[in-house]
C-alpha cells in the first residue's frame, strides 16, 4: 500500500533514510542537514507499507524558488532491498509524480551518482531520460 506519510511515519522513515546512505561516509553532512522529518512540512513523502511496516519512502519536493518555472523533484526514493523489483518503487514514483503534477509541475527532475548504473536504469524504465550525468529529467508531464 502507498500513501503520504504523517508526522507518526518519521522516526520508520528516518530509519530507511540513514540506511540509504550506510557506508557513504562523504555524504554525513548531507545526511544530518536534510532529514526528511525537517521538511516534511515543505514537501510530501510517500510511504510503502508491507506487513504494517513502512518499507520504503518517495520524497518530492517543489521548492518555491523554482515554483514559477515548474520544475520539481524527486529528493529521495528508497526502498527495503528485499522488497526491491517487486513495483514498490515504481508505485512510489508514480504518486510522487501525480503529486508534482497537481502542484504545477510540468517537468520532474532526479539526480543519480553517476556510479549508479541501477537507479539510472530503474528511472529510464518509470520514463525519465537522461539529461547531463548525473541529472535524469521526465518531461513535460503527461495528463
Amino acid at each position: 500500500m502507498i500513501r503520504a506519510a504523517s508526522r507518526a511515519d518519521t522516526g520508520q522513515i528516518t530509519g530507511l533514510y540513514r540506511k540509504l546512505y550506510e557506508g557513504d561516509e562523504g555524504l554525513t553532512f548531507y545526511r544530518s542537514v536534510a532529514n526528511p522529518v525537517r521538511f516534511m512540512a515543505a514537501s510530501k513523502v510517500f510511504v510503502a507499507i508491507e506487513s504494517g511496516r513502512i518499507v520504503g519512502f518517495c520524497w518530492c519536493v517543489y521548492y518555491e524558488h523554482i515554483r514559477n518555472k515548474g520544475s520539481g523533484y524527486i529528493e529521495e526514493l528508497f526502498v527495503e532491498r528485499r522488497y526491491r523489483r517487486s513495483g514498490i518503487g515504481s508505485a512510489l514514483v508514480r504518486e510522487g509524480l501525480r503529486f508534482l503534477k497537481r502542484e504545477g509541475a510540468i517537468v520532474v527532475f532526479v539526480f543519480t551518482g553517476s556510479h549508479s548504473t541501477a537507479a539510472k536504469r530503474f528511472y529510464r524504465a518509470v520514463g525519465f531520460r537522461r539529461m547531463k550525468s548525473p541529472v535524469f529529467v521526465m518531461a513535460p508531464l503527461r495528463a
